[in-house]
């Protein structure tokens, strides 16, 4: 067991304590998270009572909104989204289990083979269990997972709003597939009915999460392609057939009957019902033909509603009864009011760590804060210790670097952590020497900086002011509390704060660079996939910033070369694996692509007539909830 298990296992059966303040990939509205270790206090009921049917239903709320698209990350990694992704579509031949190691998931997976090859390529063979069936009764077979892997890499799919297609990236021949100099994906190989195979570039390997390259996800081909087919050559399988970037504008994205938008056939654990614009209210049902996740686990909830919740009243909708739970709550107000209900015996709890932070996020393609000494200058004007004890109320703690509290390496770090990272305490006049020495010493008139108002800079002739466009969302607490904490402070500094309020999709579409107008910075939440790649969230390749991976769109080659390091190193290596990422949140720490707030303790609040509730930071509600199940 490496360490990643140990620190898991010993952290489940500790009692997580209030972290006083103290001096990473789908994107949040800093209310919620991805996760990986965890520690948990559950107050749940015995299996007794258990219904043997599903039934009921349960109301989840979300302070991040549920935006209209589910088909996968690729279109939008709103973490409310990323969940129903999970509900919805299943049957991924590798999962995480509920310790978030990575597995060939039994329920699908008949047998599988890895061959080293002389080339230095490797080759992954998986057979599917029979069995399997769509939710309108059509059977999966190996097609279904070429089919998948050949759309999500193909230049058709491309064309459909940018789509990035990048699922078959690390395969041999995916470049020349990509770019549609051959219909033949040579790296993919239909074997048979119920078998697969892909064979991944020498360059690639060796892989730290290197089970992952086996990953596939089927896909309806019958709904998305009705009139195509997958058929295997040598030189790799190819979608046969009227297969043109048209017919996927219509069946996947019409606004109105398209995948994207109205997944009719799935294979996960819930069947997509509906979902409400103006409410922002999705709804799903059991799935009668879903065979189970890894462990052979089926859902017990009849139907989920997922609805937005408002932080300031989130925990009065819950002593209501209009939502009956809360998932990764975090502040003292929201936390404190939530535990109030507990004791007033109206509603149980579970607690564990984030694995991620809240942040503000800079866009280093911008102007000025592409400039590493803006982006620090800012950092020095914020008293971060201050805003996380204002915040949480004693529940986060503050980080330095692009980790969180759940992560293991950060438990094994903290020493070295105080010891190596600059932890940027407020300081206006370092703030002000960085600007002076990356050239903001004029006025607007041209004359040297008085001293007093906004910097200038001469750039290529012309004067600039340094202006920071700051786009932030309403009814935030995180935006209101920097609102009261950065504009003066960044002022007498010599910066001009300018913030512009939004709802959550304009300011992702900013951060992805689709709207008109991209800003400087924007406050966010973010957490760690358990296949974290900073390797690629933070490389220099303009194909990982135009997919989203890369969303500081920060081109940094000593930046980089540190994430890069971290991606040959064994699973099981944890010791090579923690020296290189110390190195690398070292060199993150001096590039500061965000600012780090906090990592928070989250609470799941949840109401009585929920049983069996059990998540961590590594087994969130989209996976809990198979376990759980509500009184009729």
């Amino acid at each position: 067991m490496n360490m990643r298990k140990l620190l898991c296992a010993a952290l489940a059966v500790v009692m997580v304590f209030a972290l006083v303040a103290c001096g990473q990939q789908n994107v949040v509205s800093n209310s919620t998270s991805e996760g990986t270790q965890a520690a948990v206090e559950a107050t749940t009921a015995p299996e007794a009572g258990k219904p043997t049917e599903p039934t009921g239903q349960l109301v989840i709320g979300t302070t991040t909104d549920l935006e209209n698209d589910f088909y996968d990350t690729s279109f939008s990694n709103a973490a409310t989204n990323y969940k129903l992704y999970d509900l919805i579509h299943g049957y991924g031949t590798v999962v995480s289990d509920k310790e978030g190691a990575w597995i060939y998931d039994p329920t699908v997976v008949a047998s599988h083979e890895e061959v080293e090859n002389e080339d230095g390529t490797k080759t992954y063979t998986v057979t599917i269990n029979d069995g399997l069936v769509w939710s309108d009764g059509t059977p999966i077979t190996a097609k279904n997972y070429v089919f998948q892997l050949l759309l999500e890499s193909s230049p058709e799919m491309n064309q459909v709003d940018g789509y990035p297609s990048q699922a078959g990236y690390p395969l041999v021949g995916y470049d020349e597939f990509f770019a549609g100099e051959t219909k033949n994906f040579a790296g993919v190989h239909l074997v048979d009915d119920m078998t697969y195979s892909v064979t991944v570039k020498a360059e690639e390997l060796p892989y730290h999460y290197d089970i992952t390259y086996a990953l596939a996800r089927p896909r309806p081909m019958h709904i998305i392609a009705p009139e195509c087919d997958v058929v295997d050559a040598p030189e790799g399988a190819t979608i046969t057939g009227d297969f043109t970037a048209e017919l996927l504008m219509k069946t996947i994205n019409d606004s109105k009957t398209g995948y994207r938008y109205n997944p009719s056939v799935v294979c996960g654990p819930y069947l997509f019902e509906s979902y409400d614009i103006a409410s922002r209210q999705g709804t799903l049902v059991v799935n009668p033909n879903y065979a189970g996740d890894y462990r052979g686990v089926k859902p017990m909830i009849e139907k989920i509603v997922v609805k937005t919740v408002k932080s300031d009243t989130m925990i009065n909708e819950l002593a209501s009864g209009s939502v009956d739970l809360l998932f990764q709550s975090s502040g003292a107000d929201t936390i404190n009011a939530g535990l109030d209900l507990v004791d007033q015996g109206k509603a149980q709890y579970s607690t564990f760590f984030r694995n991620g932070y809240g942040k503000v996020q800079f866009d280093c393609s911008q102007f000025p804060t592409d400039s590493e000494n803006v982006r620090k200058a800012i950092a020095y004007c914020l008293d971060r210790n201050e805003f996380a004890r204002q915040y949480s109320g004693g529940y986060a703690a503050v980080v330095h670097a692009y980790y969180g509290l759940a992560q293991w390496e950060y438990q094994e770090s903290k020493d070295w952590i105080d010891q190596n990272l600059n932890t940027y305490e407020k300081n206006i006049e370092e703030a002000k020497k960085l600007l002076e020495e990356d050239g903001w010493n004029k006025n607007a008139d041209g004359s040297d900086y008085s001293g007093t108002g906004t910097r200038y800079k001469e750039v290529d002739g012309q004067l600039k002011p340094l202006v920071i466009e700051w786009a932030n969302t309403d009814g935030n607490p995180v935006s209101e509390l920097l609102a009261t904490m950065l504009p003066e402070a960044m002022a007498e500094a010599g910066m001009e704060l300018k913030a512009t309020t939004m709802d959550f999709p304009t300011l992702i579409s900013g951060i992805d660079h689709t709207s008109d107008k991209i800003y400087n910075m924007y406050n966010l939440a973010t957490g760690f996939a358990l296949a974290s790649s900073p390797w690629y969230y933070y490389s220099t390749d303009p194909a990982w910033m135009q997919a989203g991976y890369n969303s500081n769109w920060i081109v940094d080659e000593e930046l980089a070369a540190a994430a890069e390091v971290l991606k040959p190193i064994a699973y099981e290596d944890d010791e090579a694996w923690l020296a290189a990422w110390q190195n690398f949140i070292d060199v993150w720490n001096d590039k500061m692509p965000d600012i780090p707030l906090y990592s928070d303790e989250y609470y799941d609040f949840y109401s009585n007539k929920l049983h069996g509730w059990e998540s961590t930071s590594v087994w969130e509600w989209s996976r809990a909830v198979l376990d759980a199940w509500v009184e009729a």
